[in-house]
């Protein structure tokens, strides 16, 4: 069935701490450890989340390998974290979403929790922030397509890159 907007952002919010734990664990080298509780989680959450985790990740391993990506990171550098993510949000979503958007999204949060491990920037705040935009801007969306779990059929197309252009939108 189709879940309900709550659901969608509670789950929303389940994957995406996921996600930027998965890669915060894969990148080591970390000023320190971020237990799931400071990103607004619950113990056993990613559990719950596994398979949808793990189709992100593979939609992530096929985009991350084009070179605007670096590009696109590169210009977050310095910048304060939450306007930095909130810009490259609205720039990525202003002409539509699908999901290769959704995770090139998740990803960006990843990168902004990241430079905030290594400043005082509560990384709580962060989450709370892309969860909120999740629910404002994505949720309505992903309702439409029948849930989280469209995303398991999900396969990026072959990049052919424009800053935005992370796939066509899917209305």
């Amino acid at each position: 069935g189709t879940e309900n907007i709550s659901c969608i952002v509670r789950i929303g919010g389940a994957l995406l701490r996921g996600f930027v734990l998965c890669l915060l664990q894969r990148d080591g080298g970390l000023p320190r450890q971020v237990p799931p509780e400071e990103l607004g989680g619950e113990v056993g959450e990613e559990t719950a989340v596994a398979s949808l985790r793990a189709a992100a990740l593979r939609v992530w391993g096929r985009l991350s390998q084009d070179p605007e990506m670096d590009r696109l990171v590169g210009a977050l550098a310095g910048c304060p974290p939450l306007p930095a993510l909130a810009e490259v949000s609205e720039q990525l979503f202003q002409d539509g979403i699908n999901w290769g958007r959704v995770v090139v999204f998740f990803y960006f949060t990843y990168r902004v929790v990241w430079q905030a491990l290594w400043g005082d920037h509560p990384l709580r705040t962060i989450l709370d922030w892309a969860i909120s935009f999740l629910q404002r801007r994505l949720s309505a969306w992903i309702q439409r397509q029948g849930g989280w779990g469209s995303i398991l059929r999900y396969s990026p197309p072959q990049p052919s890159w424009d800053p935005r252009a992370v796939g066509s939108p899917e209305k």
